[in-house]
């Protein structure tokens, strides 16, 4: 699938535009529900991934975007139980060019 950053706040993923965080998996994209990581904010100064959230973790590998800025913080349990299921993690900040992001 390609991605691309659109502008601070808007991505656009296969021609369809989003203003809010999103999750593909295996080919189907829904909106981020951030609310399970919240408690962890304040302490991150970001609202981080962490594994009480909905995590694709079919594939071998869970590609995340960081952000416009790099800036979404990934919580060590959730890198912990992806080596535990043996799913190779990459982090990438979000460019203003268009990104192809697969799942094998």
């Amino acid at each position: 699938m390609k991605a691309r950053l659109v502008k601070f706040g808007e991505i656009e993923v296969e021609g369809k535009r989003y203003t809010h965080d999103v999750v593909i998996d295996a080919g189907k994209v829904r909106k981020r529900k951030k609310g399970p990581s919240k408690q962890f904010r304040e302490e991150f100064g970001h609202t981080p991934l962490s594994a009480e959230e909905e995590i694709p973790w079919g594939g071998k590998r869970l590609i995340v975007g960081t952000g416009a800025h790099g800036a979404l913080p990934v919580m060590d349990e959730v890198l912990a139980e992806a080596k535990r299921r043996g799913i190779e993690v990459i982090l990438r900040r979000l460019q203003w060019k268009s990104v192809s992001c697969w799942r094998k």
